[in-house]
């Protein structure tokens, strides 16, 4: 169970590595709020600091009986998945570049980008984080923090769709409006 705990901890730190060296530009680092954001960067910024904490504690957990999972196929789906969730981030920061920002606001001279992976999903750095986050759960084999970062994962991110959307359509109108019967939310050719 070590070498699955320390390949988790990779997948968890891939995305920490990620964030440092592929985001370029100030802009899409900075965490000042707008109105479009309507509490979502906060909502977020809870539920991953809870995972943050919960995920390196949960050797712990199993090591104590609580919760634990033993399924050898979950931490290996577990990896793959985060391990997928890691690919699609760096894809999804690198194509949008500059106007890949953590919170939800009109940058100067914004664009939509429809290209690369936008071409399929419209919200590829949000899956990635689905994936990265509820892969490393599963590799960690804890049903309870399992649970808590999916539930806390998925509600966000569809709290945050459905903002984000909502300012897109006020920036980019009918453009966007044709870009969404176009591509999907999250996962291509289905949602």
């Amino acid at each position: 169970m070590l070498i699955i705990y320390l390949l988790a901890y990779l997948v968890f730190a891939g995305f920490f590595i990620i964030e440092r060296f592929a985001r370029r530009g100030k802009d899409t680092k900075n965490m000042s709020r707008t109105a479009h954001d309507q509490g979502s960067t906060t909502f977020i910024s809870v539920v991953m600091g809870a995972a943050i904490i919960l995920l390196p504690l949960t050797p712990l957990l199993n090591w104590a009986g609580i919760g634990m999972l033993h399924l050898l196929w979950l931490n290996i789906l577990g990896l793959v998945l985060g391990a997928i969730g890691l690919a699609v981030r760096y894809v999804a920061l690198t194509t949008l570049g500059r106007f890949f920002s953590r919170t939800l606001r009109e940058a100067e001279d914004h664009t939509l980008v429809t290209t690369g992976i936008y071409h399929f999903i419209r919200h590829p750095g949000y899956l990635s984080d689905l994936l990265i986050f509820i892969g490393t759960a599963l590799a960690m084999s804890n049903l309870i923090t399992l649970l808590i970062v999916s539930i806390g994962f998925v509600v966000a991110y569809i709290y945050r769709i459905h903002v984000e959307e909502k300012m897109l359509i006020e920036i980019f109108g009918e453009q966007y409006l044709s870009y969404q019967k176009t591509s999907k939310r999250l996962i291509p050719f289905i949602l």
